[in-house]
């Protein structure tokens, strides 16, 4: 294979604001420190999975402003392959901006989403034919949903980071193999806060492997053999911006290592916990040592719940 994960979804530049505590609606506050990045769930976890040695490639669109020169730049220096990707003339690209708390440790995001994407007749069919996985996000819907066919039609797995409820979701799950969402996504979705519960409807929806996260209490994984809980390792949490993305690719990396279910939950835990201990999605990735070495000294603790 040519590919081990080729990626379609949304592009953005993030805009890091750093604050000592979000002010009160109508009062003003210091900035403490601001920085770009270039973020988005796909790009994020295949910028994980390249620094990990996987071979990626990312098929997504951005606009001709002031911010797509540097997301071409960016996905280029990480060496994802963007030859099926491209710059789309008369549009803006993805932007985010995120508030930080400093105190706290948690993210606050308004974003703006593109209303012109990479339609899916536009969808370079070849990579599809020369990857083992597809990791997806959603967006947008209708070129999401194409990819998850075109890869099943050609036998390659199919992974979707949910994040926020999207259009779309129910056509696009009875095509995935792997489905990772947050707390949030299940109560949108099914409208339920009941993990277990959540768990079984999205397995027999489609997904052989559902994860669900939910920061501080730790992060679940369904199979129709079980589900394991996996805690939440203790971490100085600096940032949680781009958390959820980091877990999606260290999940999709130890599900292509074709690790134990054990080491996959843990794995993927380990590698989001790292992640919050510093500011940002890029310096903040941690690295295969770090994160083996916190596997080996301090492993979040397991435990295997019959569904």
């Amino acid at each position: 294979m040519k590919y081990d994960v080729v990626g379609v979804g949304l592009v953005v530049v993030d805009h890091l604001v750093v604050l000592a505590e979000h002010p009160d609606q109508d009062t003003k506050t210091n900035i403490i420190s601001d920085a770009y990045q270039v973020g988005g769930p796909v790009p994020t976890a295949q910028v994980l999975l390249k620094r990990f040695g996987k071979q990626c490639a990312f098929l997504g669109s951005w606009g001709d402003d002031q911010y797509g020169p540097l997301i071409a730049e960016d996905l280029a220096t990480e060496n994802l392959d963007l030859s099926a990707s491209r710059m789309l003339p008369g549009t803006r690209s993805g932007y985010a901006q995120v508030w930080i708390d400093e105190q706290a440790g948690t993210r606050t995001i308004a974003c703006y989403r593109p209303q012109h994407w990479l339609p899916p007749s536009e969808l370079d069919e070849t990579p599809f034919r020369q990857t083992r996985a597809v990791h997806l996000d959603g967006w947008p819907p209708e070129t999401s949903l194409q990819a998850a066919r075109l890869a099943r039609q050609a036998g390659a797995l199919v992974s979707l980071d949910t994040g926020s409820l999207k259009p779309g979701m129910p056509e696009l799950i009875p095509y995935l193999n792997v489905m990772n969402c947050p707390r949030r996504f299940i109560t949108e979705y099914l409208q339920t806060d009941d993990v277990h519960a959540a768990g079984r409807k999205l397995l027999a929806q489609g997904p052989e492997i559902v994860t669900i996260t939910d920061g501080t209490r730790g992060a679940w994984l369904f199979t129709e053999a079980g589900c394991l809980h996996c805690a939440a390792l203790p971490v100085l949490s600096l940032d949680t911006t781009g958390a959820g993305d980091v877990f999606s690719g260290a999940l999709l990396y130890a599900i292509l290592e074709e690790w134990p279910l054990k080491r996959v939950l843990q794995f993927a835990c380990v590698t989001a916990a790292l992640k919050c201990e510093r500011l940002g999605n890029r310096d903040a990735l941690p690295s295969l040592a770090e994160i083996e070495a916190v596997l080996q000294t301090r492993a979040p603790a397991l435990k295997a719940i019959n569904n």
